[in-house]
């Protein structure tokens, strides 16, 4: 790898609350070449690099609704301009064959041969990783990944052992494109193209759902717009998504028009990267990537002195973040909270605060339903979930909902419905909500109500013990904050 690092600045700013900081970027000016990926299952795309650029990451993603059972292929690339990354293994580069797979990354030959196969069979319904490999940019000139699949084997009866259910989609003779379909991406780090010449500003949205906010100049200098796209890519798989400039909503901001979007993660994904990649004619020419915790880590120093309340905020959602990734079991391995000076302070049940008069089950018979339970989502946007079991079909297809002046949708299964008040804000965890039926019958609750007979129920569960401090925590910072 080579040993020149470029630090890559970007305008970063909290939502709402902490002032604008400005840092400069140049724009790279470096001659560009291409990485090209290609393969025989018609995936193909291609990056620019220039000599800034460090790492390329190649991946391959296959759809099929077969389960496939087998696979012999090999990925060739010129040993003169790419090398294999050491943090390459067999797990990371081949995600989804995670059974029976033999890859040999300590070739030198410019190859990376790989094979798996399994009775149960692997799970590319809807796409999935065939492959992702990582290579550090060694050389120059422009340069071609090539996936060669050998052999692609389906089994009709999953798990089974019997030739009699395999079903061939390639081989020597075969290539049935009718089965599969396939992509290629190519990300470039650094893309030797500044983000500032694309991105006016990123934000950390902490209103409601957590997530990052991006801000486009809607005409880069040297590029047309038009022929401008953007692609998220992430660990919410919900948030990814490739979008031209003109699908994004256009505003002024500061004196120029930007194109808006957000991308939202779970809580637990305070730690993750989101890529930022800009592509022009559907080649990607800039990229950027920026987590949460990455930015709190590298900035929030610089706002200790000025808006101490904006930085509790911040510090407590680390902690809501590294309670969640726990109490969730999702990437325990780097907690959000791991540079975090604020110590978690457990709390108790009794200290949590509510209205009377909440949670009492309303009377849904004459709608043909039957109140059943209140839960709240803590993982992705904050939310509250009224379950109902239906008696009467009739009736209850006649029947709403509503909350705060919004109609619900109801959603499950024929007997079991589900309405969900979505997207609470961080300073409205402690807010009373009611549900109206349109019976005249209500149901109030809150956040704070639900975790705080979950935390009465849960004592000794110290995880549990440990969301619920944290939550309880951000909220009244946010509540500092915001009101």
């Amino acid at each position: 790898m080579r040993t020149m690092k470029r630090t890559v600045s970007v305008l970063l700013s909290l939502m709402l609350v902490l002032g604008m900081m400005t840092i400069g970027m140049s724009v790279a000016s470096a001659a560009e070449t291409k990485v090209t990926a290609t393969s025989n299952i018609g995936a193909t795309a291609s990056a620019a690099y220039t000599a800034d650029s460090e790492q390329v990451t190649v991946t391959y993603k296959l759809n099929t609704a077969a389960t496939i059972s087998g696979v012999r292929a090999v990925i060739t690339y010129d040993k003169a301009v790419l090398k294999l990354a050491t943090t390459n293994t067999a797990a990371t580069c081949f995600p989804t064959l995670n059974e029976s797979l033999v890859a040999n990354l300590t070739k030198t030959d410019g190859r990376l041969p790989f094979n798996a196969s399994s009775y149960n069979g692997y799970d590319f319904a809807g796409g999935a990783v065939l492959a992702t490999v990582v290579f550090d940019i060694i050389g120059t000139g422009n340069t071609t990944v090539d996936l060669e699949v050998k052999d692609l084997i389906s089994i009709k009866n999953a798990p089974s052992q019997s030739d009699d259910d395999e079903v061939v989609i390639i081989d020597d003779a075969t290539n049935d494109t009718s089965k599969y379909t396939a992509t290629a991406e190519v990300t470039v780090s650094p893309s030797g193209i500044d983000p500032s010449v694309f991105i006016q500003d990123v934000r950390i949205a902490l209103e409601g759902k957590i997530g990052l906010n991006y801000y486009l100049l809607d005409a880069p200098e040297g590029y047309d717009a038009s022929k401008l796209s953007a692609e998220w890519v992430g660990e919410n798989e919900e948030e990814n998504v490739t979008l031209n400039y003109s699908a994004m909503p256009k505003g002024k901001r500061k004196n120029v028009y930007v194109r808006t979007h957000s991308y939202y993660l779970y809580s637990f994904m305070m730690t993750q990267p989101v890529t930022l990649n800009i592509k022009y004619n559907g080649e990607t020419v800039c990229s950027y990537t920026l987590s949460i915790v990455d930015w709190v880590d590298q900035h929030i120093s610089e706002f200790e002195g000025t808006n101490p309340a904006a930085v509790r905020l911040v510090k407590t959602m680390l902690n809501y973040g590294a309670a969640a990734q726990v109490q969730f079991d999702e990437y325990t391995d780097k907690l959000a909270n791991e540079n975090c000076d604020l110590p978690l302070e457990q709390i108790t049940a009794d200290q949590i605060q509510v209205s009377s008069g909440l949670n009492v089950a309303p009377n849904l018979s004459s709608i043909g339903a039957n109140f059943v339970r209140q839960t709240a989502e803590l993982k992705s946007g904050i939310a509250i979930r009224i379950y109902v079991s239906v008696t009467d079909a009739t009736k209850f297809a006649q029947s709403s909902v509503t909350c705060e002046g919004q109609t619900l949708t109801y959603t499950g299964g024929t007997k079991s419905k589900v309405a969900t008040y979505d997207n609470i804000f961080s300073f409205e965890m402690d807010k009373d909500y009611t549900f109206t039926f349109s019976n005249g019958a209500t149901y109030k609750t809150s956040i704070m109500s639900y975790v705080k007979n979950l935390l009465a129920n849960n004592p000794d569960n110290e995880n549990i013990v440990n969301i619920v401090s944290a939550m309880y925590w951000y909220n009244q910072a946010a509540n500092a904050v915001f009101e």
